[in-house]
């Protein structure tokens, strides 16, 4: 049982491996990706930016924010690959 405890505080979430992921940027241009990530999401799936769970978490069901957290993170690994590619080293 203290395995299961300690993987669990060593698991990061979604939300977490996100701005892990873009840790490498300023404040402000990770909030812009992630708010570019949040209207890629709402285009591809045609759904208004008050269905996604993190901007109202009480208004959906447990497997509707599973869902939406992990492929909110699928599109910020793209977005993640997209943006090394054009990156520069000065």
């Amino acid at each position: 049982m203290k395995k299961n405890n300690l993987k669990d505080k060593n698991e990061l979430t979604n939300n977490e491996k996100l701005v892990k992921m873009f840790e490498d940027q300023i404040p402000e241009d990770r909030q812009q990706v992630l708010r570019d990530i949040d209207s890629i999401m709402c285009n591809m799936l045609e759904v208004e930016p008050n269905d996604l769970p993190w901007i109202n978490p009480n208004k959906h069901e447990e497997k509707w924010e599973i869902l939406m957290n992990k492929l909110r993170l699928v599109v910020g690994r793209i977005e993640y690959a997209s943006k090394e590619k054009t990156r520069t080293v000065h």
